[in-house]
């Protein structure tokens, strides 16, 4: 066991500490500046996560779509190539075209309009 004699300095430091008013003051709305800093925070991870998560569903779907084209309707891969190689600009396209709607939807609409939301509730 630790022996008390050796903690009575710290001890009167840590109450001399405490009892000490701090030399700093905060604004009145201090708390309501973190809380909303935190919730604006928290929801926009949240509203990320969720696109992540439709975004791996649908390479999901696609990638089994794709296995069981290969294996029950026996495609041909040589023509797939062929048609995405020729086509390259305009399949390109439509992805991102895609991944910037499903990116606005999910994640930027619905953080814009939570902000909004807070903004006219105050």
């Amino acid at each position: 066991m630790q022996k008390d004699e050796k903690h009575i300095l710290t001890d009167g430091w840590m109450d001399e500490v405490l009892k000490t008013p701090p030399a700093y003051t905060l604004s009145n709305d201090f708390a309501e500046k973190v809380a909303g800093k935190a919730s604006r925070r928290f929801a926009w991870q949240q509203y990320f996560r969720e696109f992540l998560i439709y975004l791996g569903s649908f390479i999901g779907i696609i990638a089994i779509t794709v296995a069981m084209a290969f294996t029950w309707l026996e495609a041909d891969w040589q023509a797939w190539q062929e048609f995405l190689l020729n086509n390259g600009p305009l399949v390109a396209g439509i992805n991102i075209l895609g991944l910037f709607v499903l990116f606005a939807d999910r994640v930027l609409l619905r953080y814009f309009f939570f902000r909004f939301s807070k903004k006219t509730a105050i």
